[in-house]
């Protein structure tokens, strides 16, 4: 048994793809490896031999990194930077550099990137560390924290890394990263584990990058949603990316590479949310096929963040970005009880009243006639206030008439009314959270299938 560890840059995207790089050329030769985080680097156990590991890399390095074509259709690497990466044939590389664990300890200006002290160095381009300049944010107990301390931007100095490591980084990029376009923007995703990888899981890895690299979202969206778009193209790595984080890169063409924006983000929210109900992922569908930016930014929110505030303006906000001047389209039914409940903790037992659907149900009546005066009057209630009663008072009133002049609208009982205040008087947020979220989906009663079918405006 030997362990081979990467070189502690202080660069977490850095360090994961030299991990899966050597992992990879342990594949390659025939062995299981086994990837072991250690806070700053990475330890690799491999039942084998250095020299078969040597003898493997090389011919990999002939073989696949010999040409300038293939680097450089790796997003952050140019011309220029490709040609100091080239394999020449007079050139070998000794993985016995990685079975010391580097010292962690400040860079010195003679030193480095990986402070291996080898003869081939490359300058540091973006294709290792797509980061090079730029501060790290992340979310870890959920809080924003720049994840360098105390360094608003990286450290541009040491610029070199040697070739061993660079082209192991480049190993890790192609097959464990995955490489996609966003409108003209490239998207570098690597996963990152927080626990033992190793066997059928590792090849997960490695094959599930095959399927969305090198594809193209021709739309300009936000950065800050490319994670929850990104997972949803794929809800196969629901199952696979369980117990990671991912590192994303987001680069642009700007007279060579610039980086946009770099996120370390837990995903353990969106995947939950992806395997729940594939309602969730067709309304994720819905929003860009609609270009609803804003309403999918209160649906980020509300997932990742479990920001409960963020569902009623989210379910406003989809039916005006998502409807048509002939159709007024709602929320499906599952994924509102989904938000409902995981995100706003909202009772089982309120969700389900059937005193409270009801009202929702008349609610729901003049949303779809685009009337949301209601809806908002609602969500703006307080408890130390009757805006709330007085709020549904008017709407049934309004909708008395309305029933009087033939259209067809639902009324609830004096009885589901009475109910509804005596759920509002001990669990107020609950109850006028739910009864808005409900009025904003479809129904699910039999009885209004055919409202639902028909539904003109």
């Amino acid at each position: 048994m030997i362990t081979l560890y990467t070189p502690a840059t202080g660069f977490p995207d850095l360090e994961v793809k030299i991990a899966y790089g050597l992992a990879r050329v342990a594949i390659e030769a025939g062995f299981e490896p086994v990837i072991v985080p250690n806070g700053r680097f990475y330890g690799i156990k491999i039942e084998g031999e250095i020299a078969k590991l040597n003898n493997t890399f090389n011919i990999l390095a002939k073989r696949i990194l010999s040409s300038n074509y293939i680097p450089l259709n790796t997003p952050g690497i140019t011309g220029r930077s490709a040609s100091t990466i080239q394999v020449k044939d007079s050139e070998s590389f000794d993985i016995g550099i990685f079975t010391t664990i580097v010292e962690i300890a400040e860079h010195k200006n003679s030193e480095t990137f990986c402070r291996h002290n080898v003869k081939n160095k490359v300058s540091n381009v973006l294709g290792f560390t797509a980061s090079a300049t730029t501060g790290v944010l992340c979310k870890r107990d959920g809080l924003d924290i720049t994840f360098y301390e105390g360094q608003p931007r990286r450290p541009t100095k040491p610029r070199d890394i040697c070739k061993t490591c660079a082209l192991l980084a480049l190993l890790g990029t192609w097959y464990a990263s995955f490489i996609f376009s966003v409108a003209d923007k490239e998207v570098i995703v690597i996963p990152v584990s927080n626990q033992e990888l190793a066997g059928y899981k590792l090849q997960e890895i490695f094959a599930l990058q095959n399927q969305v690299r090198k594809q193209w979202l021709n739309q300009n969206i936000p950065q800050i949603l490319i994670p929850l778009v990104f997972l949803s193209k794929i809800p196969s790595s629901a199952d696979i990316l369980e117990g990671f984080d991912l590192f994303i890169t987001v680069l642009s063409r700007q007279q060579g590479y610039h980086v946009d924006g770099i996120f370390l983000i837990e995903i353990e929210n969106y995947l939950d949310y992806i395997k729940k109900t594939s309602f969730n992922l067709a309304t994720i569908d819905r929003l860009l096929m609609n270009e609803a930016y804003k309403a999918l930014n209160e649906l980020n929110n509300s997932i990742y963040y479990r920001k409960a505030d963020s569902l009623l303006k989210f379910a406003r906000l989809y039916t005006q970005e998502t409807s048509t001047d002939n159709w007024v389209n709602l929320l499906y039914p599952e994924t509102v009880k989904y938000l409902l409940k995981e995100v706003a903790m909202v009772p089982q037992n309120i969700i389900e009243n059937k005193a409270l659907q009801s009202l929702a149900r008349t609610l729901r009546y003049f949303i779809r006639n685009k009337k949301y005066g209601y809806a908002d009057d609602i969500r703006n209630a307080r408890k130390d206030s009757r805006d709330f009663e007085e709020t549904i008072a008017k709407m049934l009133r309004e909708g008395r008439l309305r029933l009087e002049q033939k259209d067809e609208v639902h009324l609830p009982t004096e009885e589901e009314i009475k109910e509804i205040f005596r759920l509002a008087n001990n669990e107020f947020e609950s109850t006028k959270l739910a009864l808005v979220m409900l009025a904003f989906s479809f129904s699910t009663k039999v009885e209004e299938e055919v409202e639902q079918d028909g539904n003109k405006i």
